[in-house]
């Protein structure tokens, strides 16, 4: 508890100071993600890296239009069957890739006004940046992710950084708001988990308050993200028509997406 307390004042700070110093909204939170164009992330074996810079070891991804930087082949594999995932999801709903996704893994990912988290959208150098599998398992520890099989929740950790970075080449207009940023990734990241998976996931939750009829809203993000995934996850998969859900999102124009703080 203390520690995801200190998690969201330090989540709440983040919004407050990168709302004040720029004009596209950006998301931080420390133990997941970050949007923005001032967003850094700092890595043990790679340094920043200029927009057009590739890194040596960067691959293409089979019939996919993804680019991988990986340590390892097992790192390659999993990143490109993650990502075209991610993009086979997305094209459902008639969203695809306007350039292709880089995505780099590194040994780790730094929030920029605190420690390492899961990973980021790095909107201004169009990059998705994840930590290594090898370096979560701390980053897990008290959230509802630890109990479930690591593998199984890494690959949907590149499925949601994908999917930020799919929906940020389609935006019509910046979204007003962090939580319209966060649903499709977390709706289709819970998704993507195999059934058993994801119901161990959800059963960590109030079942009534999950289901309740949900608006998504920046404040329930910053202080629960994981009720928040639950939340989007249930309300994407109940309505007759999800993907007008992530339309309606790229519109600027989602109804059940409150105001921003």
């Amino acid at each position: 508890m203390r520690r995801t307390a200190c998690w969201s004042i330090l989540s709440l700070l983040c919004f407050l100071v990168v709302q004040q110093g720029q004009a596209q909204p950006a998301a931080c939170r420390a133990e997941d993600l970050c949007i923005g164009g001032e967003a850094t992330a700092v890595s043990r074996n790679v340094g920043q890296l200029s927009p057009l810079t590739t890194v040596a070891n960067t691959e293409p991804c089979p019939g996919t239009p993804v680019d991988v930087a990986a340590q390892s082949p097992d790192e390659h594999g999993l990143a490109c069957s993650a990502a075209a995932e991610a993009i086979h999801r997305l094209a459902v709903c008639g969203i695809t890739p306007r350039r292709p996704v880089r995505v780099q893994i590194m040994s780790e990912v730094r929030h920029p006004f605190s420690g390492a988290i899961f990973g980021l959208l790095d909107t201004k150098q169009e990059r998705v940046l994840v930590t290594q599998e090898a370096n979560v398992q701390t980053l897990l520890d008290g959230t509802p992710y630890a109990a479930l099989p690591r593998r199984d929740f890494y690959r949907s950790l590149i499925i949601h950084e994908v999917v930020h970075a799919v929906m940020h080449q389609n935006l019509k207009r910046p979204a007003s708001s962090h939580a319209a940023y966060e649903y499709p990734a977390y709706a289709l990241q819970i998704e993507s988990l195999a059934a058993s998976v994801r119901d161990m996931f959800l059963q960590s939750f109030d079942q009534r308050a999950i289901k309740a009829d949900p608006i998504f809203n920046d404040s329930i993000l910053f202080f629960d993200p994981y009720f928040f995934a639950a939340r989007a996850y249930l309300h994407f998969k109940s309505s007759a028509d999800g993907c007008s859900h992530l339309a309606a999102i790229l519109d600027g124009e989602a109804a059940f997406i409150a105001p921003p703080m």
